[in-house]
């Protein structure tokens, strides 16, 4: 434990005797007082996840055309001041890191995941982008919940959504992190503590990453290292909405090829009506097509079991079958968000 990194929100995590875990070489907090309540609590009012662990990467705009040709969207359309969703894909079409761009007049703040970053920042060097790695002395936060902007609005200029914007202290943006409306805040980590202040004397609870799992699954989001992975496509993921560039990137022939035949595995969804959860690895069937589940678990709001599952061709049934030690257990695939 003593070799893993800490954020500049650490000493506030011990205070809160927050229950610690490693996450990808960091030491973060699973959860304060409860999974389940702190999952709660960002859907009915306002929490707060430290998601410093989170890679930042500053590039200059005029590296932007240079990264287009490694992502499966358009980022030289997308407008300044506005945030965007994409995928990193290697030569096969498949997901090297899905991630966020915040873009402004002079340069993009790249967003990747913790688990990722020095994957990323090797693949920038290697296709000579030139980059400044900020994740250290930085934090970024994620205020969320139905409450978040009235609360934010004593703080900040609130974006639209999907939009960014940045002051002398804080560079932000609004893309929803678990489902829910609110921001997402980087700040150099000498501001941790008037940051600390606002949160307490506001009451926005701190939650920790066993709330953020169970809030992305239920907002039906990809976690990447399970629905995305070096071995599956942005197409097999079912996002094919984030595909719209039309510049020679790597692994666009793997991925149009995907797109024109349907040759391919499929992500679904799924519903189980019973306490029991199918948890990742745990092997599928849709008739004679056979699936692994990627992600499981219970959702609070819903009070069922909800995953997503790997199928290896595409189902003609919506009827599952689930092996659970033997036991099988059937489920269903729905075809929209778990909360719509």
């Amino acid at each position: 434990m003593n070799d893993l990194l800490t954020t500049s929100l650490y000493k506030f995590h011990q205070e809160q005797k927050a229950k610690m875990i490693e996450f990808a070489g960091w030491l973060m907090p699973f959860s304060y007082e409860g999974t389940i309540k702190e999952h709660n609590c960002v859907r009915t009012e306002s929490g707060f996840f430290d998601v410093s662990h989170m890679g930042r990467i500053y590039i200059e705009n005029n590296e932007i055309e240079n990264v287009n040709k490694l992502i499966c969207s358009d980022l030289i359309k997308l407008k300044n001041t506005k945030a965007m969703y994409s995928i990193f894909t290697n030569e096969e079409g498949n997901a090297l890191d899905d991630v966020i761009f915040w873009k402004f007049e002079t340069h993009i703040i790249l967003i990747c995941n913790a688990i990722n970053r020095d994957k990323i920042t090797t693949h920038l060097t290697n296709n000579e982008i030139s980059y400044k790695d900020i994740t250290f002395e930085t934090s970024l936060i994620a205020i969320q919940g139905p409450q978040s902007i009235e609360l934010l609005k004593t703080l900040l200029e609130i974006p639209d959504k999907f939009s960014t914007k940045n002051n002398k202290t804080f560079t932000y943006a609004r893309t929803g992190y678990t489902g829910e409306d609110g921001l997402e805040i980087m700040y150099e980590n000498i501001h941790t503590d008037q940051v600390l202040k606002f949160l307490i004397e506001n009451n926005i609870k701190p939650c920790g990453l066993g709330s953020r799992d169970t809030l992305r699954l239920e907002a039906s989001l990809p976690l990447y290292g399970f629905e995305l992975t070096e071995k599956i496509s942005p197409v097999e993921a079912n996002l094919k909405w984030v595909i719209n560039n039309n510049d020679n990137y790597l692994g666009k022939n793997k991925i149009d090829e995907h797109i024109k035949t349907g040759e391919h595995k499929y992500l679904k969804k799924f519903i189980l009506e019973s306490k029991r959860i199918p948890r990742t690895g745990t092997e599928v069937k849709s008739n004679n097509v056979s699936g692994v589940v990627t992600s499981g678990n219970y959702s609070p709001i819903l009070e069922k079991s909800i995953g997503f599952v790997l199928l290896d061709s595409l189902p003609e049934s919506d009827l599952l079958e689930f092996d659970i030690r033997g036991n099988l257990l059937e489920g269903q695939i729905i075809n929209k968000r778990f909360l719509s």
